[in-house]
């Protein structure tokens, strides 16, 4: 085998039996590995006489491949795109693929008529049968949308950085004539005279962030693979119950929190933000919906080769859902995040970030500039999760799953 090569996990379909271990393509071969270490099966790329991919859902997918001596294997594979586009790029017998152009040339050709050569476009566009004009009114719509939606985050930056003087100005300029950082630096000088520590605020925001949206990703997603792939007595009851939760919004279950709360004794401590946390709806309702879509095959293969429940959870439906739990940790980030937790939490010490830095807002307008900057501060964390995620979850959900 070659020292570069790719692996992924999943089962081999060979003589009607399954056999789970891991496939390693190298450069021009691959081979199946059993989880005892025993190569169950290896071929060279030259000798595929056919090659068919199914996409499972996510990244998984089965791979059917006819070999020149007419035996035919079936490998499903939890990274089987990745899998399949290298062998098909490294296979030499791959068909060649002809246009409906280039058959229209041929047959001219074997005519005797002369072919004009097609003029070469400086610009390619994804539709030519819609007209220029009708491309440049599209550019023109979607630049003027990009620029609404642009403009508050290129408003709330500029102001923070705009001295006192450019701020009360009238009227007011989008970009700053004199940028500066003074405002961030009185926000940290601020924040400094506090008897609790900046650091303590950041740090209980942090610790309430990551352990809230950790228990509700665990939470959702065990309890939708439960209602997504089994019945039971009053599963649907149940999702239905989620369903109308999702109708009401936090200021309607805010009271009832508070009491629940009260009468377990978990007021002003942290459990009084994690456990609604851990609780919210949204989380379970995107991740049941997204499990649905994933193939009954693919577990009922896994009970196959004797894989428990868990492993069943971990190795196979979660990687196949990552869209759907990177989006429920956008969510809840974003929720946790901006919470001031005001009504649950007394203690100076124990309250967020986001509570210090609206009481800094608060301040009156020799504040104005450092409410600014609590702006851009209290935002960007959420955008920045969201920019490090939206690539993987837009290439994911572009992809379709296979319902049975």
């Amino acid at each position: 085998m070659s020292e570069m090569m790719i692996k992924s996990s999943g089962t081999l379909v060979i003589n009607g039996k399954n056999v789970r271990g891991v496939l390693e393509c190298a450069a021009s071969n691959a081979r199946f590995i059993t989880k005892k270490g025993e190569t169950a099966f290896e071929f060279e790329f030259a000798h595929i006489r056919a090659l068919k991919n199914v996409r499972n859902g996510g990244m998984s997918s089965t791979i059917t491949m006819k070999m020149a001596d007419e035996k035919e294997y079936v490998l499903m594979l939890n990274a089987g795109v990745k899998i399949f586009n290298h062998m098909y790029a490294a296979w030499p017998g791959k068909p060649t693929q002809k246009s409906r152009a280039d058959e229209l040339h041929r047959l001219a050709e074997l005519r005797g008529e002369k072919i004009e050569k097609p003029k070469k476009h400086k610009i390619h566009r994804r539709h030519p049968n819609r007209s220029i004009g009708g491309d440049i009114m599209i550019y023109i719509m979607l630049a003027l949308v990009a620029c609404l939606m642009a403009f508050p985050l290129v408003f709330a930056v500029s102001s923070a950085l705009k001295p006192l003087d450019e701020l009360f100005r009238f009227p007011p300029t989008i970009f700053p004539q004199h940028p500066t950082l003074d405002n961030f630096a009185d926000l940290f000088v601020t924040m400094g005279q506090s008897w609790v520590p900046f650091s303590r605020y950041l740090t209980n925001t942090v610790l309430i962030t990551f352990l809230g949206t950790l228990g509700h990703l665990i939470i959702a997603s065990m309890a939708a693979f439960v209602l997504a792939k089994y019945d039971f007595p009053g599963g649907r009851f149940f999702f239905g119950v989620v369903t109308t939760c999702l109708m009401f919004s936090g200021y309607v279950t805010g009271i009832p929190n508070y009491v629940i709360m009260s009468k377990l004794g978990m007021i002003d401590t942290y459990w009084a933000l994690l456990l609604p946390a851990f609780a919210a709806p949204i989380g379970l309702f995107m991740m049941k919906q997204f499990m649905e879509g994933l193939p009954t095959a693919l577990i009922e293969a896994a009970h196959i080769d004797g894989a428990n429940e868990f492993r069943i959870f971990w190795s196979i439906v979660m990687p196949n859902v990552k869209p759907a739990w990177l989006t429920v940790i956008i969510f809840s980030v974003q929720s946790l995040w901006n919470t001031s937790a005001a009504t649950v939490i007394y203690s100076e010490a124990k309250k967020t970030l986001v509570y210090a830095l609206q009481q800094i807002q608060a301040g009156g307008i020799a504040r104005t500039g450092q409410a600014a900057a609590v702006t851009v501060v209290v935002m960007a964390v959420p955008i920045v999760i969201f920019i490090i995620s939206q690539s993987k979850i837009l290439e994911t959900m572009a992809s379709s799953g296979i319902k049975d």
